[in-house]
């Protein structure tokens, strides 16, 4: 009776993780046919204008204001998403900035069970000379992962986590910093949101080196390698506001940085926060990814009692992983 017991619970499981795989399966077999049936009328347009809900006060311009590109140089793309928005470039082949904004509410509404759907695809809304492909992405020396801006961790959906994998939506990220550093930002950042009151809006953004010449560019469609990576957290209940602030490549996870500090490193100063430096050129704010003075460099954050819990946790799950294994071995034989 036992054993029926166990093979009945055993099979109710796996019925259910079959479901919701299938459940979610009709979103990742249009990821890889037919990408553009991801995106609605209002998405496939060039255009913030089916997603300034995304933005702080409704209002894109107070967040991509600062990046003009009059000479066409950078060839910038607005792209929507369902939960969020991306400033792409078609000269780089990544995204530039993606804005998000989550709540409690919204997290805790996130399906459960929620599956990555690991289905990378070239956003079909950008140009052939302006695509990425995951391709570019091999055989790359040092490694890099295909980097989320916008995180699958954050995603609602089914439909919005496929949507996360767009290639619009990646950058070429140090496999090390993207796993550990980096996760653990994405990560940290989720636990807030879940805790705190109000609107969170997360802007994520990448900065390159001050000479194109010594940019790193991958594969045959030669996708530019960003220096550095910023995360800006701004919560409008709590008027609070911090940035996270890393090199691209092997890292502890930086303290954060207030924005105003931000501000005097980068030179970027988006306009639904107060600041009184001046704003520069787009080329500036975009190439000012070799200082040395990045905050990564001020040592790991995770605190002492951050790690004991990550290797209990850990020790933790082996422990009931063996004791399962070999529960399932003793029933049979």
């Amino acid at each position: 009776m036992k054993i029926q017991n166990f093979l009945l619970a055993s099979s109710l499981i796996f019925s259910f993780s079959a479901f919701a795989k299938d459940n979610s399966s009709e979103y990742a077999v249009l990821a890889k046919k037919q990408p553009i049936a991801l995106y609605n009328s209002a998405q496939k347009k060039n255009s913030f204008e089916g997603c300034e809900r995304l933005f702080p006060n409704n209002n894109s311009n107070d967040v991509v204001g600062l990046y003009t590109d009059h000479n066409g140089l950078w060839r910038f793309r607005k792209l929507c998403s369902d939960n969020f928005a991306v400033l792409y470039s078609d000269r780089t082949k990544t995204p530039i900035l993606v804005v998000e904004k989550l709540n409690a509410a919204s997290l805790n509404k996130r399906k459960k069970g929620l599956e990555r759907t690991d289905i990378f695809y070239t956003d079909p809304r950008t140009p052939t000379n302006g695509q990425a492909k995951a391709s570019d992405y091999k055989n790359a020396n040092p490694g890099v992962d295909k980097g989320h801006l916008a995180p699958a961790g954050n995603a609602l959906t089914e439909k919005g986590m496929a949507q996360t994998f767009a290639m619009s939506n990646m950058i070429p990220q140090d496999s090390n910093n993207n796993r550990q550093a980096w996760n653990k930002i994405e990560t940290d950042v989720r636990k807030y949101i879940t805790r705190s009151k109000g609107d969170t809006y997360i802007l994520t953004g990448v900065l390159f080196d001050k000479n194109e010449k010594s940019t790193v560019k991958l594969g045959k469609n030669q996708v530019w390698k960003p220096t550095r990576l910023f995360k800006l957290v701004y919560n409008t209940d709590e008027n609070r506001s911090w940035v996270y602030l890393v090199d691209n490549a092997p890292t502890t996870v930086p303290k954060p940085i207030s924005y105003p500090e931000f501000v005097k490193k980068t030179k970027l100063q988006f306009n639904f926060l107060d600041s009184n430096e001046p704003v520069p050129a787009t080329n500036e704010i975009l190439t000012n990814g070799s200082s040395n003075d990045t905050a990564s460099n001020n040592g790991g954050h995770e605190s002492a009692q951050d790690k004991f819990f990550t290797l209990i946790l850990h020790q933790v799950s082996e422990f009931l992983k063996n004791m399962l294994q070999a529960f399932i071995s003793k029933i049979l034989n």
